[in-house]
This record gives structure tokens, sequence and C-alpha cells, in this order.
């Protein structure tokens, strides 16, 4: 009997042990499943968490704003931080005299979403002068585009870079309305200072703290035929320090390895060996710096592989680029890099014609396709994809009226006109002191 008892036991044990080690290997199992799918959920996600906690960061901004234009008390409004509820969301604000410079107002606010360890947190912090504060929209308004005078010719509020060869046409494969480049390179920058209906740049960055965010769009179209349109690179560029350092976000095409003089040279060595020359469109943001071009990120615009781009390029099997497809792009700049440095914190869209057709200008971001940058890389951001860059390569550091800081870029694979147009140039410039776009 007792060495029947010991066999059960032994059977009972071994039984024991393997469901153990089921149990822990399914556990193990079941945890990468389950943070597979809780990485993937969040990162559809992340973005939407991301933009609800810097608009609730923004309204508390504002709201505080709002409170010392009401009472110009010394520290502000809040000078202990101070929780208000927004829903199931938060903003923390807090209210201080500038260290040093008690003409200066230090606005702090934080946008909380969620609770615990999955709370998503983003703080906005505003340099306030007190003499000129003002609550965002309450700037005047004016116009900008290229031809708004509708007299044929490209406004006075735009200068063409050395070598540049461009007109407002209106007849051919432009459509109607547009800016032609013509030539391999191209580019405008934005002619701001003293000249309106132009915004005063310099103005906006005085009453911003000293710093300058703002919005831009434009819609694109490339003539793709008769072995033209291979390679080209056109889209806006901003924090235009002069024409060898800037940033841009643009479409981005090359096919093959022998493109034209731009494409082959030493300062595009970075995109020939970071982006494939696959004949595939892809959405790059890039930073210029003494004028050697450097991928920060990409993506694939293509229609078959990324569904949300789908009508910025025009089918499944071609992946050409439609007709005057939108980029814009978001440029938040904040204290609030390593150090309490600057830096852009950058966000871009896309929209096709069919949603967002020509010519509109507007600024609802929902009606946008929020790009989700797949590769990430200089700096390294981490666990891509992600929606938000931040880079502080170039700022708004020593701002002067000597800048263009705006500008549209063209390069293209033939000297031919007819090929390389932009439209729809709009500017959503941040002002007041806080979050808020007015647009130009």
């Amino acid at each position: 009997m007792s060495k029947m008892n010991r066999k059960i036991r032994q059977q009972r044990g071994a039984l024991l042990i393997t469901l153990i080690v089921t149990m822990a290997t399914t556990a193990v199992l079941g945890s990468s499943m389950l943070s597979y799918f809780s990485i993937s959920s969040y990162g559809e996600h992340l973005s939407n968490r991301q933009e609800r906690a810097y608009y609730l960061g923004e309204s508390g901004a504002n709201y505080a704003l709002q409170k010392f234009i009401a009472n110009k008390v010394t520290n502000g409004p809040f000078p202990t931080l101070t929780t208000f509820t927004v829903g199931n969301d938060q903003f923390a604000v807090k209210t201080y005299d500038k260290p040093g410079d008690s003409s200066r107002l230090m606005i702090e606010s934080t946008g909380i979403v969620g609770t615990g360890w999955l709370a998503t947190r983003q703080l906005i912090t505003r340099d306030i002068k007190k003499s000129t504060a003002t609550l965002p929209g309450q700037s005047s308004t004016a116009s900008v585009g290229f031809d708004l005078s509708g007299s044929g010719t490209l406004d006075n509020t735009w200068t063409l870079t050395p070598g540049t060869d461009a007109k407002i046409v209106n007849t051919g494969p432009s459509g109607g309305g547009a800016v032609q480049f013509k030539g391999l390179t191209g580019g405008i920058n934005f002619n701001w200072y003293n000249n309106p209906p132009a915004p005063d740049l310099l103005a906006a960055w005085n009453n911003n703290g000293n710093l300058l965010s703002y919005s831009l769009q434009v819609k694109v179209l490339v003539d793709r035929q008769g072995g033209k349109g291979e390679y080209y690179m056109m889209g806006l560029s901003f924090r235009v320090i002069d024409d060898n350092n800037s940033y841009g976000i643009s479409f981005y095409r090359s096919n093959g390895t022998s493109g034209p003089s731009w494409w082959s040279s030493s300062a595009f060595a970075n995109f020939r060996a970071t982006i494939p020359n696959n004949g595939k469109n892809y959405a790059v943001l890039w930073k210029k710096i003494a004028g050697t071009y450097t991928v920060l990120d990409y993506t694939l615009m293509t229609y078959n592989l990324s569904g949300n781009y789908a009508d910025v390029v025009t089918d499944a099997t071609s992946d050409r680029l439609s007709d005057r497809s939108s980029i814009i792009i978001r440029v938040r700049e904040e204290f609030d890099g390593p150090g309490g440095a600057r830096q852009n914190h950058l966000i871009a869209y896309v929209q096709g014609p069919t949603n967002y057709p020509s010519p509109t200008v507007h600024w609802q971001y929902s009606a946008f396709k929020r790009i989700s940058w797949t590769w990430t890389l200089n700096p390294p951001q981490p666990n891509p994809p992600i929606t938000e860059v931040l880079d502080g390569s170039l700022t708004s550091e020593n701002f002067s009226a000597s800048r263009p800081e705006l500008g549209i870029h063209s390069f293209y694979d033939s000297l031919a006109a007819n090929d390389a147009f932009f439209a729809d140039f709009g500017l959503g410039l941040t002002q007041g002191g806080g979050g808020g776009g007015i647009q130009f």
C-alpha cells in the first residue's frame, strides 16, 4: 500500500510540475500577446492622448493668462499649483513672476489625460511680457498666399532664392492658380519684415516669450510623364535661418541610383544612404545644416501598404502622388529640451485632394491624416512609430528681422516647365503669449 501511495504521490507531483510549467508557459505567452496587443493598441491611441494632453495644457495656460489680464497681480492668479478637472481629464496650473525679471510672468500648465502609470502628461510653459499680454486670437489677422491680388505675378511677400525660376501660372497641368518652378532646384522664402499684409514674426516672437510657433501647409502637384518625375523633393521649409540652414517637410521620390545633380551631390549623401531608391513616394522630415541634408524621419506613402495615405497616392499599382496633395507641419517651440533648452515639437500631416480639394485652406487638424513616422533616425526617438518629433538643432533663438523663417522648396529631375507646382499656401501663427492658431 505504501508503494502504491508513493507512486500516486509521484504521479501527482509530476502532474503538478507539468501544470506549473504549462501555466508558466501560458503566462509568458499570454503576457507576450498582451504586450503585443497592448503596444499595438497603445500606439494607435497614443497620438490622440498626447494631443488631448497638449490641448488641456494649452487650455490651462490660456485660462491663467485670461485671469492675469483681468487682474494683474504679482506672481499671477495661481501662485500655488492648482488643478482643474475637465471631464475625466485634468490640467494643473502654476504662475509666478520670472526670477530676475518681474516684468514677465511665467505660466506652467500640465495637461493630464488618464490616471496612474498610464497617465499622459504634457507641460506647456509660457513666458509672458506683462505689459503687452493679450489672449490668443485677439491680434489682427491678415492673408498670405502666392497671388492674393490675382495679378498673375508672385506676391511681394515672397522672394526667390538664388537661381530660382518661379512664376504664377493659370494654365496647363497646374489646374489654375499655382506657383510653377522650372529647373532642377528652386525655392522661395517668406518676405515678412515690415511688409504688410505679411504678419510681423518678430513681434510674435517677442509677445510669445521669445518663442515662435506656427503651422504651415501647401498643396503639391508633380507632373510625372515621359521619364520625368523619377526624382523629386517638394514641400515646406521652416526655421529657415539662411540658404544653408533650415528644416523641411517634403514629398520625396527617387528611382534608381543615377539621379540629377542635386540628388547625386555630397549634400544628399545621407538621403541616398537612408531612403530606399525604389520609386515609391515618401514623406520626409529633414534638416539642412551648413548645406548638408540629413533625414530626421521618413515614412512610406504607399497606397496598398498604408491605407491611411490612400488618397495621397493615386492607386495601389503606380503609387503616383495625387495632384494637389497637401502637406502640413505644426511647429511648436518650448523650453523643455535638455537642461531647459529650446526644442521644436514637430507634428506632420498629409491629405489627398478628394477630401481636401483646392482651393480649400483650413486648420481642422482632425480632417488631415497625421503622419506616423516609421523610421526615426536623427536623433533616434523612442518606440517608433511616433507622431511627434523632438529636435533642437534649429530654433528661434536670437530671432531677427533678417531671417526668412518660412519657405517653399522644389527639387526635380527635369529643366522643363509645367512639371512642379505649389498652391494654397497657409500659415497659422501662434500669438499673444499662449497657444492658439491664427490663420494668415
